[in-house]
């Protein structure tokens, strides 16, 4: 696995337990983000990499910094 690969798959990891412990389904994470439920599928998959605008979207729908949430997958990686 390469470096970025360990990161996506690290932040992947955050997101599902952020959403997780906010009990919430992807497809309300998605609703409060503003994208759809099967890009956060994927995302929680580590098949897509977020844009920074989604990073920023998907932070304020967890209720959590942005840079809280990178911290989070870069503690995990």
């Amino acid at each position: 696995m390469t470096r970025d690969e360990a990161l996506i798959a690290a932040f992947a990891d955050e997101l599902r337990s952020r959403r997780a412990a906010l009990r919430l389904s992807q497809e309300e994470l998605a609703h409060r983000a503003g994208v759809n439920r099967t890009y956060i599928a994927k995302l929680e998959l580590a098949r897509n990499q977020p844009t920074l605008t989604v990073l920023l979207r998907v932070a304020e729908a967890l209720e959590v910094p942005l840079p809280e949430l990178i911290a989070g997958a870069l503690v995990r990686r």
